[in-house]
Parts: C-alpha cells; structure tokens; sequence
C-alpha cells in the first residue's frame, strides 16, 4: 500500500513538473514574440523618421537647422506663425538658401517692399491667369536673417495668418487665401515640404 501511494505521488509529481515545463516554454514563446515585434516596431519606427532625411545634402540640413532655431524662438513669444511653415517658406522661396535674393538681401521668404526703407530689384517668378512668367520686382533687403524672420512673422500674423493655428494645413491654406503667392500650389507645397522633410517636429 505504502509502495503504490510513492509510485502515484511520483506521477503526480511528474504531473506538475510536466506542466510547468510546458508554461515556462510557452511563456517564453510568447515573450520572444513581443521582443520580435517590439523589435519590428521599432526598427520600422527607424525607418520613418530616417527616410524624411534621405536624399538630403549636409547643406540642405544646416539649412533647416539654420531657419528652424530662430523660428521656434519667435514662436514661443507669439504663438501665431508655425516653425515648420517658416522653414518650409524659405526653403521654397529661396531654393535652400541658393537664391540671389536671399544671399544679397537676407530675404529667404520673397518678401516684396522695403524694409526700414532699404529694397533691392531682382528678377522673380509670378502666375497671371495661370501661365507662368518672370518680372522684375522690388524686394525688402534686411540686414541679417534675425531682421528677416522677425519682419516675416509681424507681416503674416497681420497679413496672412491672421489667428493662431497648430495645424500647418490649415496654415499654409491660409497664406493661399490670403494671396501671400501667385501659385496656385503654393499651399500645396508648402504642405508637402513639411511632410517631406518632417518639419512639424518643429512646431513641438
């Protein structure tokens, strides 16, 4: 009798052991399957926020760099014009710093007009019923980019941004409305260089 009830404890033991072999593996399983897609996550999280940069040069970087620090400065005193519409203006109008305009005259923005009465005429592209021509115009040249970004803010805030937005869309949808360009795809592309090139991250 005593020999029969050791032999039963032993299965039942053997029971248990068998059992909790079986959870620990399967547990294990389970746990290696989160590391994997934790791991995908993050790897395809990776690769998101590194393909906004590819194609990109070092000055086409510094040149972001350069506009977004002043930009998010301004901002945080007005709360009205976004860093990523900032950056995306200057990249566009003077084609990533390369522009005469802005390399004479510290204007990335095409901003027309004088500025404290200094204004200089360059050659510039313009839409009249829909067709697409070049005319001379009158500039503002500022004395240094902080001037620049600063004169562009106090304009659009009164001009062509005229309420407070965190939505770069509806921002750029406002400079269109408000005649800020003659393209008619200046919001357009306003809107893809900021998701082109992640420039939202600035608004943060």
């Amino acid at each position: 009798m005593i020999a029969k009830r050791k032999k039963s404890n032993g299965v039942v033991a053997f029971v248990i052991v068998a059992v909790i072999v079986v959870l620990v593996f399967g547990a294990g399983l389970k746990l290696r399957q989160y590391v994997v897609n934790r791991f995908d996550s993050s790897a395809t999280a990776t690769t998101q926020s590194t393909s906004a940069s590819q194609g990109l040069t070092d000055a086409q970087r510094a040149f972001i760099k350069k506009m977004a620090a002043p930009a998010q400065r301004v901002y945080k005193l007005n709360r009205q014009v976004l860093p990523s519409i900032v950056v995306a203006q200057a990249i566009l109008e003077s084609n990533w710093g390369k522009s005469t305009l802005y390399l004479e005259a510290n204007n990335p923005f095409g901003m027309k007009g004088s500025y404290e009465g200094n204004t200089k005429a360059f050659p510039t592209t313009e839409y009249e019923n829909g067709k697409k021509i070049t005319v001379n115009d009158y500039f503002r040249d500022y004395p240094d980019l902080k001037s620049a970004i600063l004169d562009h803010d106090k304009i659009l805030r009164a001009k062509f941004i005229p309420q407070a937005t965190t939505n770069y869309q509806t921002a750029a949808e406002f400079l269109q409305e408000n005649n800020y360009a003659t393209d008619p795809k200046y919001a357009q592309k306003i809107i893809q260089m900021i998701q082109t090139y992640n420039l939202n991250q600035y608004d943060n």
